[in-house]
């Protein structure tokens, strides 16, 4: 079991490292939601092919 919690421990760490050094380059929600209109063409429909597929869509209930 301390293999697990170790691991758990380990990611959470990372996710609030990976944030407080995003933070500097996020001023504003429109940063964090479009982030920050840097994306290329390909990245941005990726992004909407994983949210789209990711996000349980079924055509028969939209």
């Amino acid at each position: 079991m301390s293999v697990v919690w170790t691991t758990l421990v380990l990611y959470m760490g990372a996710m609030l490292g990976v944030s407080a050094y995003a933070r500097k380059y996020i001023k504003t929600s429109a940063d964090f939601l479009v982030a920050g209109r840097r994306l290329g063409l390909a990245l941005t429909t990726a992004t909407l092919a994983a949210t789209h597929y990711g996000g349980g869509f079924h055509p028969w209930r939209s």
